[in-house]
């Protein structure tokens, strides 16, 4: 994008119309509260004078963030909880301007879906051509990325004083606990974690890396920092290269083939595991711990309504837990589609090609079924069915998944 037009675009998104857009297509329905705790009923009560008040510290270059309220989501029981930084509902707009400002700058920074990738990488596998794959997993990834770089690489195309006063007070502005706000120190490196703006900013950093990497390697993809190239020679002096070029953006990979590490080279026809997926020549199927982990999500739901059923004093109680279990139930199973996006378990690993993991799940169902004692409702739903509808392209065409883009609400 040429200087001139970047510098009008960025004037456009940071106008009055142009943030006003930017609420009522993006945060309407926003319900998180950051450290102000201004909801977002009372802000909407004063709209106007909010986007005009974003609007001219923004354009003028002395807009500043309050800072992110924490959020620490549990990962397990041997990994550090993720820091998620939550921006007020002020903020969030001017965060949501400042994103969709950078996609317009750099396009192809907008990454591809998972089943994309995994799609690409299935068609590499399959051909038979790669024997040998590397695989690289990035430590730390957002909390390492290198303040300097983001702001050299974002900048190349938009170097307004302003949208680089707004990248940095964003990138610097610190994330704490609600008890300790008065102690927050600006953070020096990394790039919170929960933006609107985290992932375009990573992705515009990894974009020369990505360019570096792929002028060496027959197939490479990434996906955040979970990358895979796959070769036909010995990986080795290609992995050495591949880990000089990351190590100069200040990346920190994973050391390659070190016990426990997420790090490793091997061989195509002895499978690996990508993006929850486990991929072997002319085979590609979920993996064992994910397949798991989504059947302890099945027991969970029915844990649930065996409390709500026992707990419930009415016959219209027991109803609605009844209905309640049912709905959760077919919603894990079919997963749905809202606001475009196609969101749940089978649409994720749309796909494989190993249907015997859909008949377990199925047969996980039957059985909770009968461990809990309780009737299987008729026609109930099932993940083999959900995965073939899930194969659909037109969004439309779907009976059996929910389209809440089509659900309409009956007049009273």
């Amino acid at each position: 994008m040429a200087k001139i037009s970047a510098a009008r675009a960025f004037r456009d998104k940071f106008s009055p119309t142009g943030l006003a857009n930017t609420y009522s297509k993006r945060l309407s329905d926003s319900r998180a509260v950051g450290l102000d705790r201004v909801d977002a009923r009372n802000f909407v009560s004063r709209l106007s004078s909010e986007i005009a008040l974003i609007s001219k510290k923004a354009l003028a270059g002395t807009y500043k963030y309050t800072k992110y309220k924490e959020k620490l989501v549990l990962r397990g029981a041997d990994k550090a909880p993720r820091q998620l930084a939550i921006p007020t509902i002020r903020d969030r707009v001017t965060l949501r301007a400042l994103c969709d400002y950078l996609f317009e700058v750099y396009p192809e920074a907008r990454p591809d879906l998972p089943q994309v990738k995994i799609d690409a990488l299935k068609a590499a596998v399959d051909s038979g051509i790669y024997p040998h794959f590397i695989r690289i997993d990035l430590r730390d990834f957002y909390p390492s990325l290198n303040h300097s770089i983001v702001m050299s690489r974002t900048g190349r195309r938009a170097r307004l004083p302003a949208f680089r006063k707004l990248i940095t007070c964003a990138l610097r502005n610190p994330t704490v606990a609600e008890n300790a706000a008065s102690s927050a120190q600006p953070r020096t490196k990394g790039v919170p974690q929960g933006l609107s703006i985290s992932n375009v900013l990573a992705e515009i950093f990894m974009l020369d890396v990505d360019a570096r990497i792929r002028s060496l390697a027959p197939f490479y993809i990434r996906y955040v920092d979970d990358i895979i190239i796959l070769t036909d020679v010995d990986p080795s002096p290609l992995c050495k290269e591949v880990l000089g070029i990351l190590r100069a953006s200040k990346l920190q990979p994973h050391p390659i083939n070190e016990p426990g590490s997420k790090s490793h080279t091997g061989l195509t026809a002895d499978g690996f595991k990508y993006l929850g997926y486990s991929v072997l020549p002319d085979r590609i199927s979920v993996k064992s711990t994910n397949v798991i982990s989504f059947e302890s999500s099945l027991v969970e739901t029915f844990v649930e309504y065996r409390h709500r059923f026992r707990n419930a004093v009415t016959t219209s109680e027991r109803n609605a837990a009844r209905a309640r279990f049912r709905w959760n139930l077919n919603l894990k199973l079919t997963g749905c589609i809202y606001k475009g996006p196609r969101f749940g378990w089978v649409f994720y690993y749309s796909q494989i090609n190993d249907p015997a993991v859909l008949y377990r799940i199925d047969n996980t169902v039957r059985q909770l079924f009968d461990r809990f004692k309780i009737p299987m409702p008729p026609n109930p739903k099932r993940a083999l069915k959900a995965y073939f509808e899930a194969k659909r392209t037109d969004k439309t065409s779907h009976r059996y998944i929910p389209n809440y883009d089509s659900l309409t609400v009956p007049a009273v």
